[in-house]
C-alpha cells in the first residue's frame, strides 16, 4: 500500500530552513572555509610536532596559507626562514631532510599519524553546522 503525504506550508518551509543552512555552511564563510581553517591549524600543528629538532628552525618554519576563495590552504615551508646556526634556508634542507623518508618525512607522517583525525574534525565542523 502507498501512502501519498501533501505537503504543508509548514513542513515546505521546515525544508527551505533546512536547505539554507546547507547552502550556508557550504560557503566559503561558512561551515566548509572553519573546517578548512581547522585542517590547516591541525596540520601545522602535527607538522611542527613531527618534525625532527636540531636548531629548532625548520619546526619553527612550517606555515599555513588560508585562500578565502577556495576555501583552501597550503602548509609549507616559509622561504625566509632560516637556520640560526648554519645560516641555512629551512626550505632548501626542509625538501631533503624530508625526502630521507620515514621518521623524517615529517608532511608524510602527518597524513599517516594524523590524517584520519584531522579529516574527522573537518568533517564535525561541517556537520555540526547542517540541519538534524
Amino acid at each position: 500500500m502507498s501512502v501519498t503525504l501533501k505537503p504543508t506550508i509548514t513542513s515546505i518551509l521546515k525544508i527551505q530552513r533546512a536547505n539554507a543552512k546547507i547552502i550556508n555552511a557550504l560557503k566559503p564563510e561558512g561551515a566548509r572555509g572553519r573546517a578548512v581553517k581547522y585542517g590547516l591549524t591541525e596540520g601545522q600543528r602535527a607538522a611542527q610536532a613531527e618534525t625532527h629538532v636540531d636548531t629548532g628552525a625548520l619546526k619553527a618554519s612550517h606555515r599555513m596559507y588560508y585562500d578565502p576563495n577556495g576555501p583552501k590552504g597550503l602548509i609549507y615551508i616559509d622561504t625566509s626562514a632560516a637556520n640560526p646556526r648554519t645560516g641555512a634556508k629551512t626550505s632548501a634542507y626542509g625538501p631533503v631532510e624530508h625526502a630521507r623518508g620515514d621518521p623524517h618525512d615529517f608532511y608524510a607522517r602527518v597524513e599517516r599519524l594524523h590524517g584520519k583525525r584531522i579529516s574527522e574534525g573537518m568533517i564535525h565542523v561541517i556537520y555540526s553546522d547542517l540541519p538534524q
